[in-house]
């Protein structure tokens, strides 16, 4: 019999403290956020009204990054799901829902992206 580790973590992309301008559009919605944390494979960020979990949305982000000794702004968009929300359930009068959104299928360009503004905004700075 083996041993079950109840805190199994499931993230493999370590996250970082961002506060990016985030457009989220669903069948019938569209919302203007702001990201908490970012990593490679999704975002953290809040909302103003509930989504429930594997809702599949539509997740456009802006990044500024340095190119050539300039700093530009890349957008893109690309496809997520929600893989959490807190509170769990919708609550009555409830304006704030913190969700975490998983990349779905996100291009190789777009990730490589997220990777260098990861880089060039925290990772430098730690040397």
């Amino acid at each position: 019999m083996g041993t079950q580790n109840n805190n199994f973590e499931r993230r493999v992309n370590q996250r970082f403290d961002a506060q990016l301008p985030l457009n989220i559009g669903g069948k019938d919605f569209q919302l203007v956020s702001t990201t908490k944390n970012i990593s490679c494979s999704g975002v953290y960020c809040k909302v103003d009204c509930f989504l429930p979990v594997m809702t599949k949305l539509e997740v456009t982000m802006s990044l500024s990054i340095i190119e050539n000794n300039k700093k530009i702004e890349k957008t893109f968009t690309t496809n997520a799901v929600v893989v959490r929300i807190d509170p769990e359930f919708e609550q009555p009068g409830c304006d704030i829902y913190h969700i975490g959104l998983f990349f779905m299928s996100i291009k190789e360009e777009y990730r490589n992206l997220i990777v260098r503004y990861i880089q060039q905004t925290f990772l430098a700075s730690n040397n």
